[in-house]
C-alpha cells in the first residue's frame, strides 16, 4: 500500500489499492491507519485522504521514505497478500528438499492458518501449470510436475517481489523484510554483487552479439532468470525439449548468443547447461522485449527470411485490421511496420513459447482507454491465428499502447520551449505514448531525448527537466517520478508542480510567453499586453482543466434516427455507398469527394470494409472530405454484394466520417459489441423501422456505460 502511494505523485484510489493488493475496503482503511501510525512514529507526515480523489503521500514524506525504508526491521515489513504467495513458490521452487509449514510461519512473520490459506491459494494458481503440491513427511511441501512448467511459473512470480530493475534494492527488501535466518540457513537467494555485474555483463555481450538492445526491465528480469535457471540445474533440475523444437531453435541467430551466454554461466555458477538448457535460454532471448534491432550482418533475421517473413507479415496484417476496425488510415506506414514489428516479433515468441509478461498498467489501458484495447484485441486476430493460442490481455495492452501512441501522433503539434529528457524502463511502445502525452501537455517544453536507465547514466546533454517512470538519482535537472499512462488527476497535478519548479528555478517559463513569441513569427501584434491576459486566462481556465481529451461523442449521438434509411434493392455496391452517404451529405459533414474516396479505396483494396457477415463500414481518410465527425446507416433488405462471393453480401452499410480520427472511437467500440454475436447482427438487419432501431442502440449504448 505504501509502495504504491510512493510510486505515485498523485492521489490513489480506494479501489486502485483494492484492485492491485486484492483486499477489500475495510482492510484499505483499516491499514492506512497502521501506515499513518508507522509515520508519525518516523517523524514523517500522514496520509492525506481527500473524499473522492483518494490517498496522497506528502513530498516530504516521499523523500523522507527510502532513509526510513533503510532502518526499518523485519518485523515492520508486512508483506501483501499477493507478495506471500510469491516467496513461498519461490521457496518451494529454490529449496532442494521439502518446506515445512513453521519454516513459512519464520520467514513471512505470519501465523500458520495464513501460511495453510495462502498456499490454499498458490495450489490453484500453480494447477494452471500442470503443477502438484504434495505433502511430504506430514507437514513438509514439494512441487511436482514438468521442469519447463516450473520455470514458467517461477518466471511469473518472481517479478512481484523483486524491486523494479535494481538488484541493489531487490537484496535489501529481501533482508529487511523477512528473517533473514531462514535464508542463511536454508534458502541462498541473494546474489552478492560482483555476481551481479557479471550477470549484467554476460547480457551486455549476448545483446551487442546479436546486433539489439533489450529494455532495462528486459535486463534485469533476465539477469534474475539466469541466476533461477543456474540454481535449478546445480539441484540437477534440467528441462527437456521437443527434438524438433530443438532443431528450429539452434538454426536461430539468438542460438549463438545463447550458447555464448550459456558458457558464461557456466564460469559463473559451476555447473554444465547442456543443449536443452540453450535452446531454453534461446527461447527467452527471442521473446525478449527490444529498445532497437541493428540491421542483421548475416541477413538471418531479415524479415524477408523464414519465420521472420510471417512475422512481418502478420504485423503488417494486424495494422490493416486496426485501420479497418477503427476507421483509421495511419500516416507514415513504412515507419509505423518496423517500429510495431519490433513489438511484435519477441511477443510472438513469448506467446509461441508461453514466456508470459505483465503490463504494469494493464488495468489503466482497459479503464481509460477501452476503445483502443478493444480495437487492439480484435487486431491481434492474424497473431492468434498463426499461433494457435490466444494473446493475453498483458500482450494485447502492449501492443495498445503501440497503436494509442500512433493515434496521437498523428495529431501532435507541440509548441516547444524549453528542453525536457524522458528516462522510461518499459520498452519502445510506453515510451512512444509516455512522450506524446508530455509534449500535448507541455507545448513549452522540447523532448530532447528519450532514453534507457541504463542510456541515462551516460547522457550529458542538458535539459532543464526529467520525466522518469523510475527514480534517479544525482540529476543536474528537477525529476518528476511518472506513469507511463497519465490520469487526468496526475496531468493536472504534474503540469501544477512543472511549472512552479521550473518558475522557482528561476527564468520566466510561462508557457504564454512562448505562444506569444510564436505568434509573433506569423502575425502582427497590435496590443501584445492584452493578448498576453487574454491567453494567460484562457490557459488557466482551460489548458488545466482537462488534457486534450477530444469529443468522444457515443453511438446514439453520432448515429442518430434521421441517419438511419432503409432500401428494398440496389443495382451495385457503388450505388450503396452513395445513398448510404446520403445523410451525412444533407447535414454538412461530408462534402461530395468522401464519396469518391470511399468508392475508390474499395476498387483498389476489395471489399475489406465487410467486417462481418452482412456487416460493413465504409470510410476514408479526414482530409478526402470530412468536416465533422458522423455516422449513417443504409439497411438494404435484399442485399447488396460487394464481390461475387456470398460472404460479401451486406444488409447493414454504415458510412463513417471522422474528422480527427480518433474522436469516433467511442460510437466505434459501442457498435462494435453492438455486432460482436449473431443475434445482435440479425436484430440489426431486420429492424423494422428506423424508431425501433435507433431505441435498440440507445439502450444498449446506456447499458454498456
Amino acid at each position: 500500500m505504501l509502495a504504491m502511494l510512493q510510486e505515485t505523485p498523485g492521489f490513489v484510489t480506494a479501489e486502485q489499492m483494492m484492485e492491485r493488493l486484492k483486499v477489500s475496503r475495510r482492510t484499505i482503511y483499516y491499514d492506512m491507519g497502521k501506515v499513518n501510525d508507522w509515520l508519525a512514529d518516523s517523524g514523517l507526515e500522514p496520509v492525506e485522504h481527500v473524499r473522492r480523489a483518494g490517498f496522497r503521500l506528502s513530498d516530504a514524506s516521499r523523500a523522507g521514505m527510502p532513509e526510513m525504508a533503510g532502518r526499518m526491521r523485519p518485523y515492520e515489513y508486512a508483506l501483501s497478500p499477493r507478495e506471500r504467495k510469491a516467496w513461498i513458490a519461490i521457496v518451494l521452487f529454490t529449496r532442494p528438499d521439502a518446506v515445512y509449514v513453521h519454516d513459512l510461519t519464520e520467514f513471512l512473520q505470519v501465523s500458520r492458518m495464513t501460511v495453510l490459506q495462502d498456499m490454499k491459494l498458490l495450489r490453484r494458481e500453480l494447477a494452471s501449470y500442470g503443477l502438484k503440491i504434495d505433502v511430504e513427511r506430514k507437514t513438509g511441501y514439494v512441487v511436482s510436475g514438468e521442469e519447463g512448467e516450473k520455470r514458467k511459473a517461477l518466471a511469473h512470480y518472481l517479478p512481484q517481489v523483486m524491486a523494479h530493475a535494481n538488484w541493489k534494492r531487490f537484496n535489501s527488501q529481501f533482508q529487511g523484510a523477512v528473517q533473514s535466518s531462514l535464508a542463511e540457513r536454508q534458502f541462498s537467494l541473494l546474489v552478492d554483487e560482483e555476481r551481479q555485474a557479471e550477470l549484467y555483463r554476460l547480457v551486455g555481450e549476448c545483446e551487442r552479439s546479436l546486433g539489439r538492445e533489450f529494455t532495462d526491465e528486459t535486463v534485469f528480469m533476465l539477469s534474475s532468470r539466469l541466476f533461477m535457471f543456474a540454481h535449478r540445474l546445480k539441484q540437477g533440475e534440467t528441462v527437456k525439449l521437443d527434438e524438433d523444437e530443438k532443431a528450429i531453435l539452434s538454426r536461430m541467430p539468438e542460438h549463438k548468443g545463447a550458447r555464448r551466454l550459456a558458457q558464461g554461466l557456466e564460469k559463473l555458477f559451476e555447473v554444465e547447461f547442456p543443449e536443452d538448457e540453450v535452446c531454453y535460454l534461446t527461447m527467452h532471448l527471442l521473446g525478449a522485449k527490444l529498445n532497437r534491432l541493428a540491421a542483421p550482418t548475416n541477413g538471418a533475421d531479415a524479415p524477408q527470411h523464414g519465420e521472420a517473413a510471417a512475422i512481418k507479415a502478420l504485423t503488417t496484417r494486424m495494422i490493416d485490421l486496426f485501420e479497418q476496425y477503427a476507421c483509421v488510415f495511419f500516416e507514415r506506414r513504412g515507419e509505423m511496420e518496423e517500429q510495431l514489428y519490433l513489438h511484435v516479433k519477441p511477443a510472438y515468441y513469448r506467446i509461441k513459447y508461453g514466456l508470459e509478461v505483465e503490463h504494469p498498467l494493464l488495468d489503466t489501458m482497459r479503464s481509460k482507454y477501452r476503445e483502443i484495447f478493444e480495437l487492439t484485441r480484435k487486431a491481434v486476430q492474424p497473431l492468434e491465428e498463426k499461433l494457435k493460442r490466444s494473446v493475453n490481455d498483458d500482450e494485447t495492452a502492449y501492443l495498445a499502447m503501440h497503436f494509442g501512441g500512433w493515434l496521437r501522433r498523428q495529431n501532435a503539434v507541440p509548441v516547444r520551449r524549453r528542453k525536457a529528457a524522458i528516462v522510461c524502463v518499459n520498452g519502445v511502445s510506453t515510451s512512444r505514448m509516455l512522450r506524446l502525452q508530455l509534449e500535448s501537455l507541455f507545448p513549452y517544453l522540447d523532448i530532447a531525448a528519450v532514453m534507457s536507465l541504463r542510456e541515462y547514466e551516460r547522457f550529458r546533454m542538458p535539459v532543464d527537466v526529467f520525466f522518469s517512470t523510475v527514480p534517479l538519482p544525482d540529476t543536474p535537472a528537477p525529476v518528476f517520478v511518472v506513469n507511463a499512462v497519465l490520469t487526468d488527476r496526475e496531468k493536472a497535478h504534474l503540469l501544477h508542480e512543472v511549472n512552479r519548479r521550473l518558475e522557482a528555478a528561476g527564468g520566466n517559463v510561462n508557457p504564454v510567453n512562448g505562444m506569444i513569441e510564436l505568434i509573433k513569427r506569423y502575425a502582427d501584434v497590435k496590443d501584445e499586453s492584452g493578448l498576453t491576459e487574454a491567453l494567460a486566462g484562457y490557459w488557466t481556465s482551460a489548458g488545466r482543466a482537462e488534457y486534450a481529451q477530444p469529443d468522444n461523442p457515443d453511438l446514439p449521438r453520432i448515429l442518430p434516427v434521421s441517419r438511419i434509411r432503409f432500401v428494398r434493392t440496389l443495382e451495385n455496391w457503388r450505388q450503396a455507398i452513395g445513398q448510404a452517404a446520403a445523410p451525412l451529405l444533407e447535414d454538412g459533414l461530408i462534402e461530395e469527394r468522401y464519396v469518391g474516396a470511399m468508392i475508390d479505396k474499395v476498387e483498389r483494396m476489395g471489399p475489406y470494409i465487410v467486417i462481418a457477415p452482412d456487416v460493413a463500414i465504409a470510410h476514408a481518410k479526414p482530409d478526402e472530405g470530412v468536416l465533422g465527425t458522423g455516422m449513417s446507416l443504409l439497411l438494404v433488405r435484399e442485399g447488396v454484394g460487394f464481390s461475387a462471393d456470398p460472404r460479401h453480401r451486406v444488409r447493414a452499410l454504415f458510412v463513417l466520417a471522422s474528422a480527427d480520427g480518433e474522436s469516433h472511437l467511442t460510437a466505434l467500440g459501442q457498435l462494435t459489441l453492438l455486432l460482436r454475436d449473431e443475434t445482435g447482427r440479425r436484430r440489426m438487419v431486420e429492424a423494422d423501422s428506423a424508431q425501433t432501431l435507433a431505441a435498440w442502440i440507445e439502450h444498449s449504448a446506456a447499458e454498456d456505460d
